[in-house]
């Protein structure tokens, strides 16, 4: 039984290697670039911008921030505001909105953009206009969204401190979000009301809202706050052993990684990370060795994938 096994083994092996002379010239196509995460930014008129003459709000900068990071983001909503020199100015900010009037309407946002992020800034006016510290409110309306978008994530900040009265509002924000967070919810708190805020230049002639030097720096906090997240939504998913993107763990695969090591290829069509295999940072015969093993069925995983 042994001497056959190994008979078996041995023919599979020359099927492999001969795979490897026949594909041997292929050059795979690499995969299409990721599509853009795209974020929808949701509030009243603090997102929509007012006291910035551009009515760019905090968006402005915070794309700029995005794209110098080297991130792909699609701003997502059906109002529009900024500058001309902001490529990207879809929103859903709203003056004079409190939270029952987004609630009204999230569901038809969702459903139409399909965000994969949101930027939650709202609950201000129940505060302010409706003297109404609406924490069950805010609570309600992050259970909507994940209702109808379990996987999204949920960015939920505070705001900056003017006036008083929305100071009561924003030390009730952090325990509705690690509620959420608790639960194992994609919901996050970004706390704008560490802002060092300059009333003397960082606020509008209405003395409410922020200039645009006061949204440049709330925009700094946003980013700060969901750079790390954004950027693991952006790394491609790997399927270690596969080589070629195409989902597949087969000979093609070896072909590659054979190719890489003996210098022929100096790169894989998708990320290298997916061709080392026991997990310690290079990739050599060791790595070679583990796929040719997988494929001829003698081992059903790697050992990066225990790791």
């Amino acid at each position: 039984m042994y001497k056959l096994k190994s008979r078996v083994q041995k023919m599979l092996f020359s099927v492999l290697m001969s795979s490897i002379i026949i594909i041997g010239g292929i050059v795979s196509v690499p995969n299409a670039a990721a599509s853009p995460i795209k974020i929808m930014p949701v509030g009243d008129s603090c997102t929509a911008g007012m006291g910035d003459p551009n009515m760019g709000s905090y968006r402005t900068d915070l794309y700029n921030y995005y794209k110098n990071a080297g991130l792909s983001i699609d701003f997502v909503g059906s109002q529009k505001g900024g500058p001309s020199t902001l490529p990207d100015r879809d929103n859903e900010g709203h003056s004079g909105w409190m939270i029952p009037q987004i609630a009204s309407n999230i569901n038809a946002w969702l459903n139409t953009y399909n965000p994969d992020v949101v930027l939650l800034w709202i609950g201000g006016n129940d505060a302010i206009l409706g003297n109404n510290i609406n924490t069950t409110g805010l609570s309600n309306l992050i259970d909507q969204i994940l209702n109808l978008k379990p996987q999204i994530r949920i960015f939920v900040s505070d705001y900056y401190p003017v006036p008083d009265k929305i100071k009561e509002y924003n030390v009730t924000i952090p325990g509705v979000v690690k509620q959420k967070a608790d639960a194992g919810k994609k919901v996050y708190f970004v706390k704008l009301s560490d802002m060092p805020l300059n009333k003397s230049t960082d606020i509008s002639s209405d003395g409410l809202h922020l200039n645009p030097t006061g949204y440049s720096k709330i925009a700094k906090i946003w980013y700060d706050s969901t750079i790390s997240v954004l950027r693991s939504m952006s790394e491609p998913e790997i399927l270690y052993g596969d080589l070629n993107g195409d989902k597949n763990i087969n000979s093609t695969d070896l072909a590659l990684m054979k190719r890489y090591i003996i210098g022929s290829i100096t790169e894989f069509p998708v990320p290298s990370k997916a061709a080392d295999l026991d997990g310690n940072g290079s990739i050599n015969s060791i790595d070679y060795s583990l796929l040719n093993r997988y494929l001829l069925q003698l081992i059903t995983d790697f050992p990066v994938n225990a790791k």
